[in-house]
């Protein structure tokens, strides 16, 4: 049993510790709308959702996924 106790808290903690990510998904010529923010506010949006975590974030990388859609990536780190 301590065994078993032992392998969760390790299972626990190393999930503590995985890296966070914000993506966000978007067309490169939406119509105007002012439920979605423009593309020139997408890294204020990321850096908003890093900092619930105390972390800053960095752009990863675009690319291209289906229907015309561009996948903007970001990724948190320390600060």
């Amino acid at each position: 049993m301590r065994y078993v106790c032992l392998i969760g808290l390790a299972l626990t903690l190393s999930g503590c510790a995985l890296e966070r990510t914000v993506t966000i998904v978007y067309y490169p010529t939406p119509p105007h709308s002012n439920t979605f923010p423009p593309i020139s506010e997408f890294e204020a949006n990321a850096q908003a959702e890093c900092a619930r975590y105390g972390l800053v974030a960095i752009h990863d990388w675009d690319n291209w996924t289906t229907y015309q859609r561009i996948r903007s990536h970001w990724t948190c780190v320390q600060r």
